[in-house]
């Protein structure tokens, strides 16, 4: 949204498209940012396998690039429709630009496949947008062309400002949320959904969980918005169903989503962008992953990287929960994933604007 914002203020509004994946969450986050895709290419399928998704991904970003002949080819991210775009884009001699570039882990299989579609990408990019001078770092060290790199900040960070300044204050109440934000006691939101962690991983986050609002009965609420696939929905339903002081709720959309995180005393999460935006705003956070390519908010303080272990999740969440000393070193808005201008660079490079 903030380079499609960016570019329209421009004069040179760009075609949107999406590729159908996550479609029950796109949707709302499309209408809650006023974004109107120019088509939907509508390829994902239930339970669908990589390969065959990177198959079809590739065939219609092709044919969408025959149609439209578009100057660049602008991709965000790490999923397996950035990566099978660029590629497609590569095919077709359009320009790549990638937009969140230079994000890495280091382990080629976490998070699987992100790490090795963003690996991929940043050997076909033109255009490489950094968020961070680490993510630049990488690039460089990959011997990507210094020239090529522009370090921007990262647009999570412009569209959490925009969503907190401009468009949570005038939602209407919604009957899921308003009883946990009127709540008087503390808020614990958490997310938990990524491919690498179905099974044993996932089950340990709700194993910390149930611990926690055991310890704590009465005194948190901890809410949980349960993604939809398969793998996620039964398993963490199954596990956490019924138990006190866990709601488990529909995927939110993003505004709703904000509302919460804006609420929160403490975030349990292994989403990369959760992890942007609760730094961002100075909520403390508990990286449920094995790495993270996000490693600058745990050097700033207000993250911290437990993996997917029910010990060392609940030890670390009840410190916070219980020091606010503790607390209030780790709950402090950090700039390091930008400042909330990154649109307005991206725009400026892509118009050949600004170095």
């Amino acid at each position: 949204m903030p380079v499609v914002r960016a570019l329209e203020r421009a004069g040179a509004a760009p075609a949107v498209y999406v590729t159908g994946q996550h479609r029950e969450l796109l949707a709302p986050i499309l209408a809650d940012l006023a974004l109107v895709p120019a088509e939907d290419l509508g390829v994902m399928q239930p339970n669908q396998a990589l390969a065959d998704l990177s198959a079809r991904l590739l065939s219609a970003v092709q044919a969408l690039l025959r149609r439209r002949r578009p100057g660049t080819l602008v991709v965000q991210g790490d999923t397996t429709s950035v990566a099978m775009g660029a590629l497609a884009a590569f095919y077709e001699d359009v320009r790549v630009a990638h937009v969140e570039a230079g994000l890495r882990t280091g382990s080629r299989r976490n998070p699987f496949p992100e790490e090795m579609n963003r690996r991929l990408v940043g050997s076909i990019a033109d255009l490489h947008f950094a968020p961070t001078p680490r993510a630049r770092e990488n690039l460089l060290a990959e011997n990507v062309p210094a020239e090529s790199i522009h370090l921007v900040g990262n647009t999570v960070v412009d569209a959490l400002f925009h969503a907190r300044d401009h468009l949570v204050p005038r939602l209407p109440r919604d009957s899921t949320t308003e009883p946990l934000l009127r709540s008087p006691q503390p808020l614990v939101l958490v997310t938990a959904h990524r491919r690498e962690s179905f099974g044993p991983d996932l089950l340990a986050v709700a194993e910390g969980l149930k611990r926690l609002a055991s310890a704590f009965a009465g005194r948190i609420v901890i809410v949980y918005p349960v993604h939809l696939n398969p793998n996620v929905d039964a398993v963490m339903r199954s596990a956490l169903a019924g138990v006190p002081g866990i709601h488990l709720t529909p995927p939110l959309s993003y505004l709703r989503f904000v509302q919460l995180l804006l609420r929160a005393r403490l975030v349990v999460t292994d989403s990369g962008g959760v992890q942007e935006e609760a730094a961002a705003l100075g909520v403390p956070f508990l990286c449920a992953r094995r790495t993270s390519e996000r490693m600058e908010a745990v050097e700033a303080g207000v993250g911290e990287l437990v993996g997917p272990d029910a010990d060392a999740l609940f030890a670390a969440a009840a410190r916070l929960l219980q020091d606010e000393s503790a607390h209030a070193r780790r709950a402090t808005p950090t700039t390091v994933f930008g400042d909330g201008k990154a649109g307005e660079r991206i725009a400026r490079v892509l118009l050949g604007t600004s170095a």
